[in-house]
């Protein structure tokens, strides 16, 4: 059988690409893909994470729960250090397994979620 997906990756509305460049790499994230309307980063793990704009249309806010999860190492040291760049973080949760997450929004309300994984 022939093999139907090549790849995969997030996409979501932006109304300011550029802003939004500049808040990844608070994160230490660069462009891999980058056009006038388009721009692309790489994740680590792989995730391809692209962020589109239709010109001045007013992006929608979604509702719903979609998220972009980040399995991170270190939390705490990984908000505090989110918190001193500018971003607001949320407070640290507890979640099954002894494990922890945080979250927080990009410039155009796009949740991000960082888990570290305790007992699985």
């Amino acid at each position: 059988m022939t093999k139907m997906i090549a790849d995969s990756w997030v996409v979501a509305e932006s109304g300011n690409i550029p802003r939004l460049v500049r808040f990844y790499a608070k994160l230490g994230m660069k462009p891999s893909v980058r056009m006038s309307n388009y721009v692309e980063f790489k994740a680590p793990g792989g995730t391809a994470l692209g962020f589109y704009s239709l010109g001045s249309r007013k992006v929608k806010k979604q509702a719903g729960g979609w998220s972009i999860m980040l399995r991170v190492k270190g939390i705490e040291k990984l908000t505090a250090a989110l918190k001193r760049k500018g971003i607001r973080v949320s407070p640290i949760e507890s979640a099954p397994g002894e494990s922890k997450l945080s979250w927080f929004t990009d410039p155009d309300g796009n949740r991000l979620t960082l888990m570290e994984f305790g007992k699985m």
